[in-house]
Order: structure tokens, then C-alpha cells, then sequence
């Protein structure tokens, strides 16, 4: 009796690739405010890596819309370590109003939402619809901190204005330094 080899390393190969299909359509899901589909994420394990994938995506999409290669090249990397820091400072602050979800239930759902930052790649247009992408995000993380992270709408608001209100203090202050170290620079060059 003969056995017929069978083709799984292409089986499991389809697999995979149909696994990112379905996360990328669970993404589109969590962009149009499903809120069960938000649940169900933030609880699977596996879509972790979708994830950290489809925020590299979106560093490739900045650097592409910007035609530089250093973007291209950095682009994943920095917003890929952007999220992960972002999105630990929206867990601490979700605790401080009394969340109990884990870094791991925020950042699979966001991280599958990162799609609609792809619109960064459209020539001259990307970084004003990067600006609307960004809004959105900011109600999907409101969504989510109340879907996964069981807190009231007005605390899940409330949080991620802090998240912005920080952010901001934290990019002022970045290009205060910044300006003045040039400042320095030409002043005693």
C-alpha cells in the first residue's frame, strides 16, 4: 500500500496567509465600532502578531507617502516601539481609573485598528488624512478601554484625553529641546 505525500507545509502556508485575511477583517470590524469583535480580540492570543504586523504596516505606509527611504526603513520600527509606548501609558492611566485589562487585551485590538493609519502612504495627502486616522484611533481606544478594559464611556473618554493631553506635553516639550539645542548650536557655533 502507498501513501500519497500529502502538501501540508502549502496547507499550513494558506493557512497562515488566510489567518491575516480574517485579522485584517476583524480589523475592519473593530474600525466600524463592533464591539464584540473587540471582546474577542482582546482575549486572542494569536492576534498578537497581526498586530505588531499591521503597526509595522503603518510605518511602512509613512515612510512610503513621504517618499524617504530612512522611513521606510526606521518607519516600522519606530511606530512598531511608538505603540507599544503609547499604548502602555493609555494602560497605566486605565488602571489609575480602575481597568483591570492587561497591556496584551489593549494592544491586540488596537493593533488590528492600525489599518486606518495606512492612509499615511497617499502622496502629498497622507499626513492631513493621518491627522483624521488618528481621531478615529482615538474613539477605537475609547471603545476599546470601555469594551475590554470595563470602564464607563465617560472614564474611557477621559483616559484617552489624558492620553493626548500627555502626548503633546511630551511632543512640546521634545521640539522645545530640540529648538533650543539648535538654538545653542548657532549661537555658539
Amino acid at each position: 500500500m502507498m501513501v500519497e505525500p500529502t502538501s501540508a507545509p502549502a496547507e499550513s502556508k494558506r493557512g497562515v496567509r488566510m489567518d491575516f485575511g480574517s485579522y485584517l477583517q476583524k480589523g475592519i470590524q473593530i474600525l466600524q465600532l463592533d464591539t464584540e469583535t473587540i471582546r474577542s480580540v482582546s482575549k486572542d492570543e494569536d492576534a498578537l502578531v497581526p498586530a505588531l504586523l499591521f503597526f509595522a504596516v503603518a510605518g511602512l505606509a509613512i515612510g512610503a507617502g513621504q517618499y524617504s527611504f530612512h522611513a521606510l526603513v526606521f518607519g516600522p520600527i519606530l511606530v512598531t516601539l511608538l505603540s507599544f509606548v503609547l499604548i502602555g501609558i493609555l494602560n497605566v492611566l486605565s488602571r489609575l481609573f480602575g481597568s483591570k485589562s492587561s497591556f496584551l487585551e489593549l494592544y491586540r485590538p488596537l493593533g488590528l485598528a492600525a489599518p486606518v493609519q495606512w492612509v499615511q502612504a497617499v502622496p502629498i495627502l497622507g499626513p492631513f488624512l493621518g491627522f483624521f486616522a488618528l481621531l478615529y484611533l482615538a474613539v477605537v481606544s475609547a471603545l476599546t478601554l470601555e469594551v475590554a478594559g470595563k470602564l464607563s464611556r465617560p472614564r474611557a473618554a477621559t483616559v484617552v484625553a489624558l492620553l493626548v493631553g500627555v502626548s503633546l506635553f511630551l511632543f512640546l516639550v521634545f521640539f522645545a529641546m530640540m529648538g533650543t539645542l539648535q538654538l545653542f548650536r548657532t549661537l555658539f557655533a
